[in-house]
């Protein structure tokens, strides 16, 4: 097991000195709050078929207001859909909206033209209909649409769900499996409302520099609501499925989780933490012991990254109240759980460098130092009229011309253009990459499609043993790199190329985005 060291105790301790008492807190209240709502389990027909449709809706997240969405099935988010390895699956995806989409398998290990990527576009009344070949080990991936250059609006709308894979080796490790029961999916998100209900967005400079900023957090479509679980060990699979949020998630009572999965599959052991960073995209499936049965609060602590400690999040934050108030179910948390294959022993040298860029950084850090962002940062102070400021320039600021939006970011110096392959990959070769930043200061989580790969080293140290497994998120962040063990084992042509990018939405819609072929 690993643990936290004494220092790092202490200084996760100290953070939640306002913390104390919130679970009795939570549970006396939670008659006046919703139930989490769990996305329903989607699986294959007898065909070995299954049809996702993407369509507008409404949604009531705030008290007296409806609020437009979109949903995949439904009117906001979309199932879980459960595969095993082994199968083909057959998908329709029809496009029931008045827009272009595309349907994307976050995590998935398959060829560039079944991927769903910006190449692969849905026209309203269109069913596309892809076969995915599931081979890779059990995980918790995710899809939603992956348009350019509106993936970050059709999201924020509510166009996303989970998609597990399960598999033999799996089953046998006895960890909890009962879908809302103990087995418990917390997809979060945060946004933002306009006056009128709607979801608000802009391409303003705010957003290409920042991404999106919400005020507001929702949990499988939910504002602070209840999870009423089982009593005993619960897997919580948490997606962090905001534009460009990242979390410090810790329980108010300060209990371990203890991580057993990573983006694409279980670790080699339990890794104990006593709080857990999730970078936009990213997947983690913890372990709680809730065998006391008693509730406490799923929270986020304030991170360091630009703009994102504004209120409410200058202070821990719940997220969602966790009530084990169900049946007792026995289980216990293995001591290992799978065999996870090592790194390569003698490592290739670096075959290919992407570097994250802001082309707009200089106007847009002028921008949010003009409104007194950077004090406040410095400082830790929460001034109102500086709140007032930087809220103003997130909502107020003018739209960007789509030419301007389309160049603010960029992977190694291009921004994205449909049709233009800089570089290729060959297939099946173990292959090392670095993956950095320029000169801004920003979280770029990075998303390379088509492959899991394992991070080999993060800002020059070695990385976390929760980070050891397989991922397909690699978090750069202020300045610093990641270097990765990669290897495809599909290809992918110039009529449907794999993308590397930003996985901050805004980042990826304004430039921060690459093509690339495998063969």
């Amino acid at each position: 097991m690993y643990g936290l060291s004494r220092r790092a105790f202490l200084s996760v301790a100290a953070g939640f000195g306002s913390l104390a008492g919130l679970s009795l807190v939570s549970a006396a209240r939670a008659s006046d709050r919703p139930t989490m709502p769990v996305p329903p389990e989607l699986r294959a027909d007898s065909s070995g078929s299954i049809a996702l449709r993407t369509e507008a809706g409404t949604g009531q997240f705030l008290p007296g207001i409806t609020t437009p969405t979109y949903g995949i099935n439904g009117p906001f988010l979309g199932p879980a859909i459960r595969v095993r390895r082994g199968d083909q699956i057959s998908m329709n995806v029809t496009n029931g909206l008045d827009e272009n989409t595309t349907m994307h398998w976050h995590g998935l290990k398959i060829p560039g033209d079944v991927d769903g990527s910006p190449y692969t576009v849905i026209k309203p009344g269109d069913t596309w209909r892809p076969t995915l070949n599931i081979d890779q080990p059990a995980a918790t991936c995710w899809f939603h649409p992956h348009f350019y250059p509106t993936t970050a609006e059709q999201v924020i709308k509510g166009l996303a769900g989970l998609f597990i894979i399960d598999d033999d080796e799996t089953d046998t490790l006895g960890l909890p499996s009962r879908w809302g029961v103990d087995d418990i999916p917390i997809i979060i998100q945060d946004r933002r409302f306009n006056s009128n209900g709607t979801f608000f967005h802009r391409f303003n400079l705010a957003a290409v520099t920042t991404g999106y900023v919400g005020d507001t957090m929702l949990v499988n479509g939910a504002h602070d609501p209840v999870a009423r679980t089982a009593r005993g060990w619960l897997r919580l699979r948490l997606l962090n499925g905001s534009n460009a949020r990242t979390y410090r998630l810790a329980a108010s009572d300060r209990r371990s989780m203890f991580v057993i999965a990573g983006d694409g599959g279980l670790l080699a052991e339990p890794v104990e933490l006593k709080e857990l960073t999730i970078y936009s995209g990213e997947r983690y499936e913890v372990m709680v012991d809730a065998r006391d049965g008693v509730p406490f609060d799923m929270m986020t602590l304030p991170v360091d990254q630009m703009a994102m400690s504004l209120p409410p999040f200058h202070a821990p934050l719940r997220l969602v109240t966790v009530n084990p108030e169900g049946v007792d179910i026995a289980g216990a948390l293995p001591d290992t759980l799978v065999e996870v294959p090592p790194l390569v022993k003698n490592q290739p040298p670096v075959s290919q460098e992407l570097v994250m860029e802001m082309n707009m950084d200089d106007q847009g850090m002028g921008a949010f130092k003009a409104a007194g962002l950077m004090e406040m940062t410095q400082s830790g102070k929460a001034d109102p009229n500086i709140i007032k400021a930087v809220n103003n320039l997130i909502t107020d600021g003018p739209a960007l011309p789509l030419k301007t939006q389309l160049s603010a970011n960029a992977v190694n110096g291009q921004p994205f253009e449909l049709g233009t392959v800089p570089f290729s990959a060959p297939l099946k070769t173990d292959l090392r990459w670095k993956i950095s930043e320029g000169t801004d200061s920003m979280y770029h989580p990075v998303h390379i499609h088509g492959c899991q790969f394992r991070i080999l080293e993060l800002n020059g140290a070695a990385v976390p043993a929760h980070m050891a497994g397989w991922k397909d998120i690699a978090p750069v962040l202020k300045g610093g790199s990641c270097t990765i063990q990669i290897r495809f084992d599909h290809p992918a042509g110039k009529e449907a190329p794999f993308m590397a990018h930003c996985h901050n939405l805004e980042h990826e819609d304004s430039g921060m985005m690459t093509n690339f072929t495998v063969g």
